[in-house]
């Protein structure tokens, strides 16, 4: 008898067996946090993501599309969550999440893979890595890294489509 098949959607996102525990609970505290995030992400809620930066976060998705580029507040990453999840939300499966330093000077590290339904075109599923520098507990700068093509694959779809959000330029920040 074969055993029933994994849900599609898992309840929850992490999937990092090997690296569950700390001792140090700095460390414990700052990756149940980012596990949230990513949970709440999967259920296109940015609050929890949101809530662990600094007001002058730097925040950088690789790329240049619509969803790419460089932001250096909180307000313009929000308007980019908007962006990012009408146009290419996903279900994060987290590998990896590893948190190293102390609360002065801390580096998370997290390795997911992303199943991403596009607005309009198919879903595809994406392997990315964000790296977060934070200082007493606060996310100063984010840098994530994915392979870019897919998600401008996406996106041309959905230009060619008549969607013309998805061939915007990258969001900047307000003066």
């Amino acid at each position: 008898m074969n055993a029933p098949a994994a849900p599609l959607f898992p309840t929850s996102v992490d999937r990092t067996e090997h690296d569950r525990f700390s001792i140090n609970p700095f460390r414990a505290i700052v990756r149940a946090k980012v596990i949230r995030a990513f949970e709440a992400l999967s259920e296109r809620d940015p609050g929890p993501a949101l809530a662990l930066m600094d007001e002058q976060v730097e925040y950088t998705f690789a790329g240049l599309s619509a969803v790419g580029g460089t932001r250096h507040n909180r307000a313009a990453v929000a308007r980019w969550f908007d962006r990012l999840l009408r146009l290419v939300p996903g279900r994060f499966e987290l590998h990896s999440v590893e948190v190293a330093g102390w609360p002065w000077k801390a580096r998370v590290y997290v390795q997911f893979e992303d199943t991403v339904t596009p607005l309009l075109g198919e879903p595809y599923r994406n392997q990315g890595v964000q790296v977060i520098d934070l200082e007493w507990g606060i996310a100063k700068r984010i840098h994530t890294y994915v392979d870019t093509a897919k998600v401008e694959h996406a996106l041309k779809v959905m230009v060619e489509q008549g969607v013309a959000e998805a061939g915007a330029p990258p969001i900047a920040d307000q003066l």
